[in-house]
């Protein structure tokens, strides 16, 4: 969007009124006079040296935007709107997370945590004394302002009640991998002075996290996660020493973060251990802890993304006990090591004596036949054993541990896939695919959790576990997967098995390979294992200007623009391949390693297309777009089957192949590039740059990634409504200055092609800040568009390439059916004006003939009806039903075609010399 100044830089008064339909009733040297088209009268003058309006009653005036709003009797954001579509200028409204200016909220917990800090020193008086809590640790958090100390009062509220304040530590909370502020919380050292509350936040709760030091997270293997800043003081405190180890505090029971940030990392939960309550809501019921609920909601979430999770053994705790009451009861770190051995987390299999424990609601309701032989398997973070009971003579019994599997089961989860349509256009998802995925820890990934996704069939079936890890019992092994089919809801996740912007339960997401379940990852996806690239959202305008420098006219930029606007396909429905076109040297390889390493665009080699199936899996399950280079230098065979994949990739088809029926989505936009790309019937679905001779400087080596996510998260935000109204905006203008005639069809969508780009580049300058001014991008895009245009002007329609061949063969002499050219009755022209022949005969002299049959198997049009229409809407049919005798036979019911009208769309008919001139019909 334009600020007002830079619309009446480009703007003029005179021409606004013009283009609103106003007409011109005089002109008095600095002065015009315009009237509606139904008005009688002049109704306001326009001063064209000041640029300024005013009505002739001498009521109202002011600038461009008035004049719009008093045209069509809109209010101000409206009128904005409509003066930019007016000139296809770009309207996109700032959002409020796009505002540089700092959010009220942020600049006062800002000042908060700076007026904390002052008297932070205060803060080893009650942590050190009262929590236990050693200076060294202390003194790493007030350096690392994580820490301070307040003794605000709230002269509004009367000491002992609540909100009064009084002495209080005060803990930052960052948002993660940054230096935000994004909570300040207390605790406060007198509660009942304020009125018995122990402790106070403000800020945002969900999705953050308390630490010690933020920058611990980079380096640590193992993370505890527990309830309050305090006990991961303690934590912290208990590890002193040891980098690997690092706490964070959430803060609470119902606070629940992105646990992806956590992959390969092991999670131990700690949080205090409760006694359980009778239920508020229902009296009559199961007892409740909520603390061990809100362990159970966090494992939940580490099965989901695919995070190893442990719970610490709490069972020789105390209630009422906390992290820090165990720090300052044993000051060592033994009691946080131990964790429970259970198969599921958080259910015990040990009998229990205790009254209120047996009535609290378990965590998974277990049959009485699971249950007695749930309490004896044990697990290790990597190894599966089972309790083994023997009898010996005097009839004692002893207990040892069998080996059951060298690896560990850490959940065994259901998970829905969304269907293709679901996945591509957001609606109600009719045809979901309910598959099962299993998780697995192994000695040889380390904390690393695998995935195993499986049919309903493989899921007991040894032999495909037995690909995971060693299987040492198998009867036990099948025994522990009957009672985890009990816990398939934990962890349970609904998903799309899409790489790329794509839509999940009806809003735009983004997609990675670790987000996906593909059952067969390498065949289905060429990004089943993809992260996209992240970085600063302001080193976008920074490589958007790098790529604009090192090929003249913007050669380089559009393919730029071309990768990362790929994921525009979700809410434009398509999206057009790309073809970049250079000789020799021109620095065409050079290049397209740089995109790749810019936007992790995936180069594929020649080996990778020897067969249509893999060509069809280097085209599946993704947006992002992948590179065939040099095309032109494979196969004929290979070249027609790559062209049938990139038309239906244009879109999206979705296809299933093998015994098992794999599903394959056929959508991701390929880059063609090299000297000659052979794909003349695919014209209408792609958009092209020319590198020759436009080589400029090369690029610094240590220019950053294009930060890919946090664009498609950018993206995600977005109304589908607002990217279509830019690209309807893109379009009009892409209309206004095409070469093109109007009803040229194959041009339309040529247009279209482009102006999806155009759509690109606008989303991506509001997303980078970059202010195109001058609109040197889109000028280059429209001359480049036209330039195309006219190039494939005589290769974008079928009929063209039926009736060359044709053409063709007859100049050869191998065209078997009749056919005579004519000249016109008055003798007046040279050679001949017409040639009369049979369209039906013309589709069986292709379909029948040996050396055509491939080139005719490849053809989008195959019947003599589809080939007769298109002749006839080109103008080339100049009369029909003509009858002829030619050598002696009579031939009826052949077409007569303009040979001027076949060279305008630059066939080239081969006409011998002797040509006789129309003698009528043969009666």
């Amino acid at each position: 969007m334009l600020t007002l100044d830079q619309l009446r830089q480009r703007i003029t008064l005179s021409n606004l009124a013009e283009r609103i339909g106003l007409v011109r009733c005089s002109k008095n040297g600095d002065v015009e006079l315009w009237r509606r088209r139904d008005a009688d009268r002049p109704e306001l003058s326009i001063s064209v040296e000041h640029q300024y309006w005013r009505d002739a009653r001498g009521v109202g005036g002011g600038h461009i935007i008035d004049l719009v709003m008093w045209a069509f009797d809109l209010d101000y954001p409206t009128a904005n709107e409509k003066l930019h579509d007016l000139y296809y200028l770009h309207y996109l409204p700032m959002r409020e997370d796009d505002d540089v200016q700092g959010n009220g909220d942020t600049e006062k917990l800002l000042y908060i945590a700076n007026k904390n800090a002052e008297y932070a020193d205060n803060a080893f008086k009650y942590l050190n004394s009262e929590r236990g809590i050693p200076d060294h640790v202390i003194k790493a958090g007030i350096e690392n302002k994580t820490l301070g100390w307040t003794n605000y009062i709230n002269p509004k509220v009367s000491a002992g009640e609540p909100h009064h304040g009084g002495e209080a530590v005060s803990f930052n909370t960052f948002h993660p991998h940054t230096k935000m502020l994004a909570a300040v919380d207390y605790r406060y050292y007198d509660a009942e002075l304020n009125g018995g509350m122990k402790t106070k936040s403000m800020g945002q709760k969900n999705g953050v996290f308390w630490m010690l030091d933020p920058r611990a997270l980079r380096d640590a293997q193992t993370v505890y996660v527990v309830e309050g800043p305090l006990d991961a003081l303690s934590i912290e405190s208990a590890f002193w020493g040891n980098p690997t180890v690092c706490a964070i505090a959430l803060r609470g029971t119902q606070v629940q973060v992105n646990w992806q940030l956590f992959r390969g990392k092991t999670i131990m939960s700690c949080y205090d251990k409760d006694e359980p309550k009778p239920d508020k809501r229902n009296p009559n019921g199961p007892y409740r802890c909520y603390s061990a609920e809100a362990e159970w909601r966090i494992h939940e979430g580490c099965l989901a993304a695919g995070v190893a999770c442990f719970f610490v053994d709490r069972s020789e705790w105390d209630y009422g006990q906390d992290a820090n009451d165990i720090w300052k009861e044993h000051k060592s770190r033994h009691k946080f090591t131990r964790k429970e051995p259970w198969l599921i987390p958080g259910l015990a299999g040990k009998d229990n004596d205790d009254e209120q424990q047996q009535r609290a609601k378990p965590r998974i309701y277990l049959p009485h036949h699971d249950q007695q032989q749930y309490w004896r398997f044990r697990v290790k973070p990597d190894f599966i054993s089972f309790i083994k009971i023997s009898t010996n003579d005097d009839g004692d019994t002893k207990e040892s541990f069998d080996d059951v599997a060298g690896f560990r089961v850490a959940g065994v989860s259901r998970v829905e896939i969304a269907s293709a349509a679901a996945t591509m256009s957001g609606e109600e998802d009719n045809a979901p695919r309910v598959q099962f995925v299993a998780l697995i820890q192994s000695p040889r990934h380390k904390s690393n959790l695998q995935r195993k996704v499986m049919e309903d069939e493989q899921l007991h079936n040894l032999d495909t576990w037995r690909k995971l890890g060693p299987i040492f019992n198998a009867k036990m092994f099948s025994r522990m997967l009957n009672i985890f089919e009990r816990t398939i809801g934990i962890g349970s996740v609904n998903a799309a098995n899409f790489v790329g912007l794509c839509y999940l339960n009806g809003k735009p997401v983004v997609n990675e390979g670790k987000d996906c379940f593909f059952t067969e990852p390498k065949q289905q996806c060429p990004y089943s294992d993809f992260a996209f690239p992240r970085g600063m959202r302001g080193h976008a305008a920074q490589v958007i200007e790098a790529y604009q420098t090192t090929f003249r006219d913007n050669a380089a930029s559009r393919a730029l623009i071309w990768v990362i606007g790929a994921q525009l396909k979700l809410f434009l429905g398509f999206w057009p391949h790309l073809i970049i076109q250079a000789g020799k040297a021109s620095g065409k390889t050079t290049l397209l390693k740089r995109i790749a390493r810019s936007t992790g665009l995936k180069m594929l080699s020649g080996q990778s297309m020897g067969t249509e199936y893999r060509l069809m899996t280097s085209v599946s399950g993704t947006s992002h777009p992948i590179c065939w280079e040099e095309l032109s230098a494979r196969k004929a065979e290979i070249i027609h089957r790559a062209v049938s994949l990139l038309q239906e990739s244009y879109n999206h088809t979705e296809t299933t192949r093998g015994s098992a029926q794999t599903p394959f989505l056929i959508s991701a936009p390929v880059l063609l590039a090299g000297e000659d790309v052979p794909v003349e019937s695919l014209t209408g679905k792609t958009v092209r740059t020319d590198l020759s001779n436009r080589k400029g400087p090369l690029m610094p080596e240590n220019l950053p990634k294009f930060p890919m996510y946090e664009w498609m998260q950018w993206l995600a935000e977005l109304d589908k409504s607002t990217v279509q109204r830019c690209f309807s905006v893109c379009l009009g203008k892409c209309n206004v200055y095409c070469r093109s005639r109007d009803n040229d069809r194959g041009a339309e969508r040529m247009r279209e092609n482009y102006a999806a780009l155009m759509t690109a580049w606008r989303l991506a300058c509001s997303f980078a800040g970059i202010d195109d001014v001058t609109e040197e991008f889109e000028r280059d895009l429209i001359a480049e568009m036209n330039a195309h245009i006219a190039d494939t002007n005589n290769d974008r329609d079928p009929w063209i390439w039926i009736v060359e061949i044709v053409m063709d063969e007859i100049a050869a002499g191998r065209y078997p059916y009749p056919y005579s050219f004519e000249k016109q009755n008055d003798f007046t022209s040279e050679g001949a004006d017409y040639l009369c022949i049979r369209v039906p005969q013309m589709m069986s002299h292709l379909s029948t003939s040996v050396a055509l049959r491939e080139k005719y198997n490849n053809m989008p049009v195959k019947t003599p009806r589809v080939l007769k229409q298109q002749l006839e809407q080109a103008g080339c049919i100049e009369s029909d039903g003509k009858v002829r005798s030619i050598q002696g036979q009579r031939v009826a019911n052949m077409q007569r075609l303009s040979i001027k009208k076949l060279e305008q769309f630059g066939i080239t008919v081969t006409i011998p010399e002797n040509t006789r001139a129309d003698r009528g019909e043969l009666v």
